[in-house]
């Protein structure tokens, strides 16, 4: 048996060596063909001899070069209609892949199209095609070095295309190289924020994307962390972000506006209502905030209802006047909303919960003025 197995090993060991080929560079060269060359040394690749590869690519970098060359020209001449992207982009590709298996000659290769290389950029930015896109983009990245200038925004297209192809986890990778570079920061931010918080599926997962959130820019997205420890259970975790903040800073209107969520959820109407009139105190034009102090109070008149009123839902004395006022304030905030977001482009459903507490109060007419304006009279 042990006979055997040697016997099987110098079989496959003599295979491999007859699957080298060390005429593949002129198989490729008298393609006369990128396309079909590549494809001969995709076939072959995994047995091939690293001197042969380096062969093989120099021929395939040749042919892509001698087809580029007139895009190069259509280029450097302003003609863009006759120049073609992917045809530059194979020659630098090719460039890059000899000078891998050989630095020497390769790097005379890729100097030779060192400036031609900011073009994938242009046509990354052009392509309406997320292959294109994403193949320019890599193409560029694959052949820069530290600290090149472009190398941000050729993430950002990578990430961008990545993201169209549904690859978020390449898309977060390619939007981290992004999110330095000024020019295109804030989407690629949205990019890396959106893709890494896709798929949240475990608890686990969560908490992976609070970390995201919290290396990106703690402050930023302190709502965003506070109300997702809350989603996952984690309320002792919230509490103690909102208490830590407000102590470090006394002006901090989304500390005082989580805290005011926090006690609106556990029916503390008055507690949230006192922590949403310091956000409005430290910040007038927040919209949200006088937008969930309007919904504290509602929250508030709908809860003295359920629990004060009678078999009939009637209300009466001090009770009564204690609905009526949260009313109010629940219509006085609303128009305030209304004074803020006109248009109600920032919250798009204001004008529907100011007919609601006008209807409630009895005032009819303005509740049919809200409706003409929503058209719905």
């Amino acid at each position: 048996m042990k006979k055997f197995f040697i016997m099987m090993m110098a079989a496959v060991s003599a295979t491999a060596s007859f699957a080298q080929n060390p005429n593949i560079g002129k198989e490729i060269k008298a393609t006369k063909d990128y396309n079909a060359g590549i494809e001969i040394y995709r076939q072959q690749e995994s047995s091939l001899a690293p001197e042969d590869k380096s062969k093989a690519w120099q021929e395939l970098y040749k042919l892509a070069k001698n087809v580029a060359d007139k895009s190069i020209a259509a280029l450097q001449e302003n003609k863009m209609a006759e120049v073609n992207y992917g045809d530059i982009c194979n020659a630098i590709d090719a460039a890059k892949n000899f000078a891998e298996c050989n630095p020497d000659k390769g790097a005379k290769a890729m100097e030779e199209l060192a400036n031609i290389r900011p073009a994938l950029i242009n046509a990354a930015n052009e392509t309406n095609s997320v292959e294109e896109k994403l193949k320019y983009s890599t193409v560029y990245l694959s052949t820069a070095k530290d600290g090149d200038p472009l190398s941000g925004l050729a993430s950002f297209f990578a990430a961008f295309a990545s993201y169209q192809n549904k690859d978020y986890a390449k898309a977060v990778s390619y939007a981290k190289g992004a999110l330095n570079d000024e020019r295109v920061k804030d989407q690629a931010e949205a990019i890396y924020l959106t893709s890494a918080g896709m798929n949240l599926n475990s608890k686990a997962d969560t908490l992976q994307y609070i970390k995201v959130l919290s290396e990106l820019d703690a402050d930023k997205y302190f709502v965003q962390i506070c109300t997702m420890y809350n989603e996952i259970g984690e309320k002792a975790t919230a509490e103690k972000m909102v208490e830590d903040a407000i102590a470090k800073d006394s002006n901090n209107k989304f500390a005082y506006y989580m805290r005011g969520t926090t006690k609106n959820d556990s029916k503390d109407f008055d507690g949230a209502i006192a922590d949403y009139i310091k956000v409005t105190e430290i910040d007038p034009s927040f919209i949200y905030g006088w937008y969930n102090l309007a919904l504290c109070y509602g929250n508030k008149a709908d809860n003295i209802q359920a629990t004060k009123g009678d078999r009939s839902g009637r209300l009466f004395g001090q009770d009564l006047q204690d609905c009526n006022d949260a009313f109010q304030g629940a219509i006085k905030n609303l128009e305030k909303v209304r004074e803020l977001d006109p248009n109600h482009e920032t919250i798009s459903n204001w004008p529907m919960q100011l007919r609601m507490y006008y209807n409630a109060v009895g005032q009819k007419e303005k509740a049919d003025e809200i409706s003409k304006m929503l058209g719905d009279m």
